[in-house]
Order: C-alpha cells, then structure tokens, then sequence
C-alpha cells in the first residue's frame, strides 16, 4: 500500500487496486536506499522489516515498532527465536511455494546471536545465517514436542501461522513449557479471531485466540491458577504478547 496519509487516502479515491500496486512498488523502490541507511546497525526494526519485504513493517499490520518497544533491550540476549508461519511469494501471498522468510531474515539481523527456527505446512527453501526451517503442522503435538527435543527452550515463540483459532490454541498449549521464564510467546493476527474463515465469530465465540487470551486474563488474575504464570499480558490491536514469569 502507498504508506502516506493523504496520498494514500486521495489514491484510494480515485484508483483500482491494479493501479495501486505498481505505484506502492514504485514507491517502495525509492524508499530502499533510505531504508538502508535507517537500517545500519540493524537497530531499526520497522526499517529491517520494510527492507525484506515483511507484512510485520509499518507498510503492512506496523507490528515492528511493538517488536521493537518490547525486545529491543534484549537484542543481544536472545539465542532462540522460534516463528510459526514462514510466508510465500511475499509476506502476503504464494504461501504454498518454497519461497517465503521474510520475517525470519529481519529477525535474523535484529538478533545478533539468535538461532531463527521458522516452521510452517509448506516445504521452504529458507535458510541463512543462523536460520533453520522445520516442516510440520502447528496443530501436532507430536511435532511440536519434536521441535522442543531438537532445540530446548526458545526465548520468544511469534506466531503467524494458520490464524485459526484451533491451531493456535494447540501451538500455544504445546510450546508455553518451553518458553524460558521472562521470555515471550507473542499471537498476531488477532481481528481473524471474528472472521468465519478462521473459526472465529462473534465475541464471545469459544475456541479463538480472543477466547484464550480472556481465559489467560482470568488465569493470571486467579492466583496460581496458570502454571507457568503469566509476568504480563501486553495486548494491541491485532497482537498480544504474553510475558512469561521469572
């Protein structure tokens, strides 16, 4: 999308889609050097995220610069990073293909000493420095439990993956465990919640990420109720971070 205000609001008044994106493109194009600048030392994490094509940047959902408030004190701390869904094509489309890994090559330059686990369904011809890609289902213990015996703990677990309400309860209920205690477990994508698509509805609907993260709310604030304990819940529009107990 054409990432100005009042450019953007004129263009969508008066232009197709189809007319659109050769002009966000353009407009990308022009930004790159820039972006390399903003991205030197790899501080930057919205311009990180713009420069390798991730939905994650303020040119898509803006999750970056929440990325940035809550880990940006940690950069040099965090050793496994483990991120459900590696995309396609682009971050937004091509998802059956080998392409995909975005996000995973931002977080990469973010965290200098992180190992980057991407998982997703599809096959991907991913890799790189510090990156490793595992096939399998979100939804299967069995594999999830496979990723904990092959990489231990991971000190931020991202999930981007199917969005369905099901799949992220099982993700969830699977890897908490297995975040180190003051590390994240982070759920984006949260409005697909109340989509159908999703297995999501109105709320109230059980069985959706809105769902989940109501019961850890009552969860945490019933004392001992969840084990491990939830330090704090910091919940966004479309993102929640779930801050695991020291």
């Amino acid at each position: 999308m054409i990432t100005m205000s009042g450019p953007r609001a004129v263009a969508r008044r008066y232009l197709s889609e189809e007319h659109l994106w050769p002009l966000a493109r353009r407009y990308r194009a022009l930004q790159r050097p820039l972006l390399k600048l903003r991205a030197l030392g790899n501080f930057d994490l919205d311009a990180l995220a713009k420069l390798h094509g991730t939905d994650k940047s303020s040119w898509g959902h803006g999750y970056a610069t929440l990325y940035q408030r809550h880990f940006g004190s940690r950069r040099r701390t965090v050793n496994t990073l483990l991120e459900i869904g590696v995309g396609g094509i682009s971050s937004l489309h091509g998802y059956e293909t080998p392409a995909g890994g975005q996000s995973l090559a931002m977080w990469s330059r973010y965290f200098p000493h992180a190992h980057i686990i991407g998982v997703d369904i599809h096959a991907k011809a991913v890799g790189g420095s510090r990156i490793s890609f595992e096939q399998g289902d979100q939804a299967d213990p069995n594999f999830l439990q496979s990723l904990i015996d092959k990489y231990g703990q991971f000190d931020i677990v991202v999930d981007d993956g199917s969005h369905v309400g099901k799949h992220i309860i099982a993700s969830m209920e699977a890897l908490w465990d297995a975040v180190v205690p003051g590390g994240f477990y982070v759920i984006e994508d949260l409005d697909t919640a109340y989509s159908p698509d999703y297995g999501g509805g109105p709320p109230g609907t059980p069985g959706t990420a809105a769902a989940l993260i109501k019961e850890k709310v009552d969860a945490t604030i019933v004392r001992d109720a969840f084990r491990p304990p939830i330090a704090a819940m910091h919940i966004y529009s479309d993102i929640v971070f779930f801050e695991k107990a020291s």
